[in-house]
């Protein structure tokens, strides 16, 4: 059985999510950001980097949820998650690459400029440059998605989509009206309807019941 580890509406949600699309027993342990909790030395022991997601299977752990993604959708391929074709698997890969090494790092400046600067004086600075970099990281979301299918891929959903819908809820938590892109906000309406999605925002606590 797998457990995950994460933290309501962090990257971490991508990970919940396919646990529930693939359909597979799987525990949770809830690991607050916002609380300190991935700080902490209890979860150091598990996970070092002190990041969620982390997900553990027969006692290994995995990190870094465009690993966790790949890990899941391969060894569950019945669920289709990632396609077989080269081409459109690598188009996942280019995409779950960029959402990490570019689009994470730019909201990580609006809500820790600590982390790239030390001195306090600039972090207004590198907040006011992170919101430029969230919109233009945002704005090629758009334009990626406008030229595609239903989905990130095409027309069949993969381990992209739920991570992209990551990034459309941080973009609204931080303040941007995400009405300005209206092709990522069809997608983010698009997934938010499937069943697994909806399943795992309720139990986050970002959907309320039915």
């Amino acid at each position: 059985m797998y457990k995950l580890y994460y933290s309501p509406g962090a990257c971490s949600l991508a990970a919940h999510i396919v646990l529930e699309e693939i359909g597979v027993p799987y525990e949770r342990e809830l690991v607050s950001v916002q609380g300190g909790a991935t700080s902490r030395p209890e979860y150091l022991a598990t996970n070092p980097k002190g990041r969620v997601p982390a997900l553990v299977r027969d006692g290994e752990v995995l990190t870094e949820v465009g690993a966790i993604l790949v890990f899941l959708a391969r060894r569950h391929a019945d669920s289709a998650l990632l396609p077989d074709d080269p081409w459109l698997a690598a188009r996942c890969h280019e995409w779950l690459s960029w959402l990490s090494s570019e689009v994470h790092p730019a909201f990580g400046q609006v809500w820790r400029p600590e982390r790239s600067v030390g001195t306090a004086a600039y972090q207004a600075d590198v907040q006011a440059k992170g919101r430029e970099n969230v919109r233009a990281r945002l704005s090629e979301i758009e334009n990626r998605l406008a030229d595609v299918g239903e989905y990130a891929v095409g027309d069949r959903y993969t381990v992209v989509d739920p991570y992209l819908l990551v990034y459309f809820g941080w973009g609204r938590y931080v303040g941007v009206d995400m009405a300005e892109y209206p092709a990522f906000a069809r997608h983010a309406a698009r997934v938010s309807s499937r069943k697994a999605v909806r399943r795992a925002l309720q139990r986050e606590g970002l959907l309320k019941a039915a």
